[in-house]
C-alpha cells in the first residue's frame, strides 16, 4: 500500500520479494513496516528477503511467524506514518488470521478471510469461527474498498452460478467483472456494500438468498456450511 502524496508505503503479505524489491528501487520508495495476515506460506515467503533490503518492522499475529518483530491482537492501532491501521482478529481460515481495517479511508486488507464472491478455506478454525469473522466484516461501512489476497473471483462467481441458477444478476456482475478485468487485469480491489449484494458467504440478505435458505431449511450457519462444503468440492 503507498501513500498518495509520497513515496512512503507499506508491504502487505508478500508471497515472493523480487518484484517488490525491484518496484521499491525503481520507485525509489521508503518502505514503513510490513504487515502479515496469518502464517501461510504465500504471504510471509518475501518476508527475508525484503528485510535483508530494507529494514522495517514486521507486525503479525503471532512471534512465530518468521520476521515477526510486533505481535498485535484485537483492537490494537498501528501508526504507519502516512496511516494507521485497526486489526481485526478473524479466525476461521487460520487461527491466528487478523485483517487490517482504516474507517477513515475505508480500506480493508482482509488476506484470505474475504474474498471476492467467496472467503477462505476453513483449514484451522471452524465453520461456526469463519461465520462470525465474515460477520463481523459485513457490518464495515458499505463503501469500505476491500484487497485480498488472491484473485478468485471469476472460479467463485462460476461457483455460485452452479448452485444459484436462477439468479439472474450474476449475468449483469459478470460483464462488469470482465469489463474491469480487462481494463486492470484484476478484479481486486472491490466494494464492500456490492459485496454485501453478491456473496452469500458475508451476507444472506438478499431476497433471493433468503429463499434459497427458506427452501432449504437452512439457518444462517447451516447456509454457509453448505456453501463452503460445496465450494470445497467444485
Amino acid at each position: 500500500m503507498k501513500a498518495n502524496n509520497n513515496n512512503q508505503a507499506v508491504i502487505i503479505d508478500p508471497a515472493e520479494s523480487n518484484s517488490i524489491i525491484k518496484y521499491i528501487e525503481k520507485n525509489q520508495i521508503s518502505i514503513t513496516a510490513i504487515l502479515l495476515t496469518h502464517h501461510h506460506s504465500d504471504h510471509t515467503a518475501g518476508v527475508t528477503d525484503i528485510l535483508n533490503h530494507t529494514s522495517v518492522p514486521v507486525y503479525s499475529p503471532d512471534k512465530k511467524i518468521n520476521g515477526t518483530t510486533k505481535v498485535v491482537n484485537e483492537g490494537d492501532k498501528i501508526d504507519l506514518n502516512f496511516i494507521k491501521m485497526e486489526v481485526i482478529e478473524t479466525p476461521g481460515h487460520t487461527l491466528d488470521h487478523i485483517v487490517f481495517y482504516n474507517k477513515n479511508h475505508k480500506v480493508l486488507f482482509a488476506g484470505d478471510t474475504l474474498f471476492r464472491l467467496g472467503c477462505g478455506r476453513v483449514f484451522e478454525g471452524t465453520y461456526k469461527q469463519m461465520f462470525a469473522s465474515l460477520k463481523r466484516i459485513e457490518k464495515l461501512h458499505d463503501d469500505t474498498l476491500v484487497y485480498c489476497g488472491h484473485e478468485y473471483t471469476i472460479s467463485n462467481l462460476n461457483f455460485l452460478q452452479s448452485i444459484f441458477h436462477n439468479y439472474q444478476n450474476f449475468k449483469y456482475l459478470k460483464k462488469k467483472i470482465y469489463l474491469q478485468l480487462s481494463k486492470t487485469q484484476a478484479s481486486i480491489p472491490f466494494n464492500l456494500g456490492e459485496e454485501k449484494s453478491f456473496n452469500p458467504f458475508l451476507s444472506s440478505g438478499s431476497s433471493f438468498y433468503q429463499s434459497f435458505k427458506k427452501d432449504n431449511n437452512f439457518t444462517d450457519l447451516a447456509m454457509f456450511s453448505y456453501l463452503r462444503d460445496s465450494k470445497n468440492n467444485f
